[in-house]
């Protein structure tokens, strides 16, 4: 058996495959789309089959779904076996109808979402916004694959097919997600001016709506842009020590989990914090030494500057450091500090970074001589965004 970690370059998002195969099966597990590219559909459609076995949207986040709602859009026929995505799950299953005053507002609600364009022929839908909600909820095959139940760090492992391993879940926590539902109760009072009392029809939708654009106002801090600083152990460990300013709520309510199959696993962090991620493993393996030694490790939040703390390092390291989308300030110093400076556990000789988009710091690490990527025990590879293991 072996397995394959595929990223693709959409942004400044994320758009991950997972592909396991023996000689008689394949299970594929996508994990999430910041923009629907060629590519993308070319993979789909060429080397799955058109089928995707799990179709994992780990938060309502424009940069993790856009893309599948794009995708979703254009491939009515693609055939999706699971789908999880923690959207407005508290459903009592007494539906009421949105008034008309209702429907005008959630009218202008959409108005506000970004514009859904087509990447493959390079024009805007003629709907300007939808949800992923809604393309799921719209095709009744994804609609009864939907888990309805919520995927949080209290969830059972999923036993995949053929003996091809599971998936942990460490995150979100309950709490993530219930400060996200008082969020949206009170984003429901600001933009449909009603308490948020009765269930409503296809209601995911609503909530999606409300969260996305509210992601789009916030700004969860303020990151330093470091050009023109010298990249040195000094720096890096300097940067290392800053203290992680607070994650914005959708990120904290993010879909973490492992997938694991014998001594194999790959940490999938999506956009997870990472004290909740570190305090769900040490929950899930409390017999193993620490720092367990992944496989690889997808970084959460692009390598933003509080997505990575030294107290995960400590509980899950790895000879290789998956940077996926990004932005002039992600990956960050202090992530990269935090990464490169960690004593490497016994029998690791150094660290690998990849990644799918460069940033000015990036480019200041592949540029630094063979020398000082030896003494400060790391590799570093850009577009290389494929990696296969044996098992």
């Amino acid at each position: 058996m072996k397995y394959t970690f595929k990223t693709f370059s959409c942004g400044a998002g994320d758009c991950i495959f997972f592909v396991i195969k023996d000689e008689d099966h394949t299970i594929s597990i996508m994990v999430d789309c910041g923009q629907y590219k060629p590519e993308i559909g070319d993979f789909i459609e060429n080397e799955l089959g058109g089928k995707i076995d799990y179709l994992i949207a780990t938060h309502i986040d424009n940069d993790h779904i856009d893309g599948l709602v794009t995708m979703l859009r254009q491939n009515k026929e693609i055939s999706i076996k699971h789908i999880l995505y923690n959207c407005y799950q508290r459903i009592t299953g007494n539906f009421c109808d949105w008034s008309e005053q209702m429907k005008e507002n959630v009218k202008n609600i959409y108005c506000e979402l970004p514009v859904v364009v087509d990447m493959i022929n390079q024009n805007i839908n003629e709907k300007k916004a939808v949800t992923l909600a809604e393309c799921i909820l719209e095709n009744e095959s994804w609609a009864k694959v939907w888990q309805r139940e919520y995927i949080t760090d209290e969830s059972s492992p999923i036993i995949l097919d053929h003996n091809m391993g599971k998936i942990v879940f460490l995150s979100p926590s309950n709490d993530a997600l219930d400060k996200l539902d008082v969020k949206y109760r009170k984003l429901f009072w600001q933009n449909l001016y009603k308490q948020k009392i009765e269930d409503f029809k296809k209601e995911e939708t609503i909530y999606e709506a409300l969260m996305r654009i509210a992601e789009l106002n916030e700004m969860e801090e303020t990151e330093e842009y470091i050009s023109s600083k010298e990249i040195n152990r000094t720096t890096l460990k300097r940067y290392a020590e800053e203290p992680l300013l607070k994650m914005s709520e959708n990120n904290v309510a993010s879909i973490a989990f492992v997938w694991e199959y014998q001594n194999h696993k790959v940490l999938f962090m999506g956009d997870a914090d990472p004290s909740q991620v570190a305090t769900a493993i040490r929950k899930n393996y409390p017999n193993e030494e620490k720092p367990i030694l992944f496989d690889l490790i997808k970084v959460s939040h692009h390598g933003s500057a509080h997505s990575t703390s030294k107290e995960l390092i400590k509980v899950a390291d790895s000879e290789m450091y998956f940077f996926t989308g990004g932005s002039g300030k992600a990956p960050s110093l202090q992530t990269l500090g935090r990464i490169i400076t960690t004593d490497l556990p016994d029998d690791v000789q150094y660290r690998e970074i990849r990644y799918n988009k460069p940033n000015k710091l990036l480019k200041k690490l592949v540029e630094l001589s063979d020398e000082e990527k030896d003494m400060l025990n790391f590799k570093i590879k850009k577009s290389e965004n494929s990696y296969e293991v044996s098992c």
